[in-house]
């Protein structure tokens, strides 16, 4: 492979991810006029998002076999629910979302479609494709959240919903996505043309589901 994995799938990507970050819900966050409302069902439909996002992330870890991803994966497992519990959960918290908002909460049908989709190719297509799937998640909102932060620095500073951007152009959040870019290339070096093209339908699909989402809240 002439191009690192990472590299193919960003360009197989970044249409759809400029999309994204014109979506009006972004574009209203980083405006700060984004209804309150809409975001804190944003936070109750990310929340089980991110629930469902773990289970996946454990059944890639027990179908690796390398010590060193498991290792990976075992950090990346705990940091995503760190950050679920020591973050996600008190900033729903401040939002006045309480156990019983969220027990009645209904998730989205995309995103019961799009944590389907990554099982799947997960379980039928083995561990790449899963990696490959879960990685577009974690990268899109890095990418989205540092378009925006170009685009609407000033208004971002004053936007109530300022926390959001930083978390995920934060040098912790950065330095993970890197690493699992790594070790995905790492992964993916053997990946002949006819993998690689398939790992990008994923990865292009899991970017759709994303659009997709932005469009439900």
């Amino acid at each position: 492979m002439d191009m690192k994995l990472s590299e193919i799938l960003f360009k197989s990507a970044e249409p759809l991810w400029l999309e994204a970050a014109d979506k009006p819900f972004v574009v209203s966050m980083a405006k700060g006029t984004l209804d309150n409302e809409r975001f804190r069902t944003y936070m109750m439909q990310d929340y089980l998002y991110l629930l469902d996002y773990i289970k996946i992330l454990t059944k890639t870890f027990e179908m690796a076999e390398d010590t060193a991803l498991k290792a990976f994966l075992r950090d990346l497992i705990d940091a995503t629910k760190s950050e679920t519990m020591s973050v996600h959960v008190p900033n729903m918290r401040k939002l006045g979302i309480s156990d019983e908002d969220i027990s009645s909460c209904e998730k989205e049908e995309v995103i019961s479609e799009y944590v389907g989709f990554m099982r799947q190719h997960l379980e039928e297509k083995g561990l790449i494709a899963g990696l490959t799937a879960l990685l577009q998640c974690s990268w899109v909102y890095a990418y989205i959240a540092n378009i925006e932060t170009e685009r609407f620095s000033d208004a971002i500073a004053a936007s109530p919903y300022r926390s959001w951007f930083e978390a995920y152009i934060s040098e912790e959040y950065t330095r993970s996505n890197r690493k699992w870019i790594d070790v995905l290339d790492k992964e993916a070096e053997a990946a002949d043309h006819d993998k690689t093209k398939e790992l990008c339908r994923i990865f292009q699909k899991c970017a759709e589901f994303e659009n997709c989402l932005w469009d439900a809240f």
